[in-house]
């Protein structure tokens, strides 16, 4: 793997709690549960109005949504076409990339357990040319978000290598530990990210 160095600019998250999206116009935050208020809040609070690409990641996706949907269609043969559409895994990156009018690109990344690290990893790699702006939400056991805006930079203060330890430091608390200056790196069975 090619070592790599980058800043992270911004960051936010939120745990538990519904955040206030009361700067979202009325029509859509009625459509938001408390995944895409959760990813929405945590987009804005790291965004700095510039071309972005964007990268989001979850676990499992909305959850609590896809689980109505079943149970709706279980009962009533159908779904609503308005539930589905904000189902899709990528809902919530979607609809901030709408309100901002950003026209690049977005990747969306599930894989599982490990979606938080090579989500982050994506947002990494997007960032070579323009900043990426990276969004990872979960909550099918407790609602977590976190955004982070990255560039890749020469003199950066963050290197991006291969993990030739074995060791993994990768759950959400490792990862906003890490972020908070708490934690000297980062690290999954594939890289390994260090304060250098």
């Amino acid at each position: 793997m090619k070592e790599i160095k980058f800043d992270i600019i911004k960051f936010a998250y939120i745990e538990k709690e519904t955040p206030d999206v009361s700067f979202i116009p009325m029509l859509l935050r009625r459509k938001l549960n408390s995944f895409g208020r959760a990813a929405i809040y945590t987009l804005y609070k790291s965004f700095e109005n510039e071309n972005v690409n964007l990268v989001f990641s979850s676990d499992y996706g909305d959850f609590e949504r896809v689980k109505k949907l079943v149970k709706q269609r279980k009962e009533e043969g159908e779904i609503s076409p308005t539930g589905f559409s904000f189902s899709v895994h990528n809902a919530s990156v979607g609809l901030f990339s709408l309100l901002e009018k950003i026209k690049t690109g977005y990747n969306s990344v599930s894989a599982g357990k490990d979606s938080l690290p090579y989500g982050f990893l994506e947002g990494i790699l997007s960032s070579a040319k323009i900043p990426a702006l990276y969004c990872y939400t979960e909550s099918l056991e407790k609602l977590q978000s976190v955004s982070v805006l990255i560039s890749q930079n020469p003199n950066g203060k963050y290197l991006l290598s291969e993990n030739n330890t074995g060791s993994s430091l990768n759950g959400f608390s490792d990862f906003i530990k890490f972020l908070e200056g708490e934690k000297d790196s980062f690290s999954c069975d594939l890289y390994s990210v260090k304060r250098i």
